[in-house]
């Protein structure tokens, strides 16, 4: 009884967290670039904050990008483990 327990909430915690890859993946794709592509429009006063420019926010975008692709392979790999062990962690 305690195994069928632990093994849904394995599953429902990794049904979370793939959950939370896909929303970053979405966002990264769909609001990043219009947000670097209004920095680059923006008219900075010469005394306002320091802020990155359009390119180093795209090149910072690419790396989290690739990272969030490395994130889901390795979950994918893990899934076939856990469920190889019946979800037990």
């Amino acid at each position: 009884m305690a195994n069928a327990v632990v093994n849904n909430k394995a599953k429902d915690n990794y049904a979370t967290f793939r959950a939370a890859i896909t929303l970053v993946q979405q966002v990264m794709d769909d609001q990043v670039p219009g947000v670097i592509d209004k920095v680059s429009d923006a008219d900075m006063p010469s005394d306002a904050w320091s802020v990155p420019t359009a390119d180093e926010l795209k090149s910072l975008a690419g790396n989290v990008v690739r990272e969030i692709e490395v994130l889901t392979e390795d979950a994918k790999k893990y899934e076939v483990e856990l469920i190889s062990r019946g979800w037990r962690v």
